[in-house]
């Protein structure tokens, strides 16, 4: 997928979490870089993990290279998970919240709870269980 396919599909999907969320509307996109998944682990996590892709602010969003963006719903809405957290950081969702781990805790909720509406949307049989997920904050 090339660099304007791929922006217009975020543009896509950006539309599609507002309408699924209520967010306000936003054009602007985060750098989507496309890489290898050990990248993504050894940068984001240190080591193995169950990660595919990530947001860093500032830099955008990091996923792995191997997903057929253009033709695979599930890996369309692992993007929009993580185009998700851009909009929560643009429009400054959770940042009242105290503790840093309620925030990421609270925000890595919603983002799976509409990427899991965006599935069912476009009919896609994946879904992600986050509700046995518990905060472990001590801070």
């Amino acid at each position: 997928m090339d660099s304007l396919s791929l922006a217009s599909l975020a543009l896509q999907l950006l539309a599609s979490i507002h309408s699924l969320s209520g967010y306000p509307t936003t054009t602007a996109l985060p750098e989507i870089h496309r890489v290898p998944l050990v990248e993504i682990q050894q940068r984001f996590c240190h080591g193995s993990c169950t990660a595919q892709a990530f947001y860093k602010p500032g830099e955008g969003v990091y996923i792995d290279e191997a997903f057929d963006l253009a033709n695979n719903e599930f890996a369309r809405s692992v993007l929009l998970h993580e185009l998700v957290h851009h909009v929560q950081r643009v429009s400054g969702a959770f940042q009242k919240m105290p503790s840093e781990c309620d925030r990421w805790y609270a925000a890595e909720r919603e983002a799976y709870a509409i990427q899991n509406r965006y599935l069912e949307e476009v009919h896609d049989p994946h879904r992600l269980n986050v509700n046995a997920w518990r905060a472990r904050c001590d801070d």
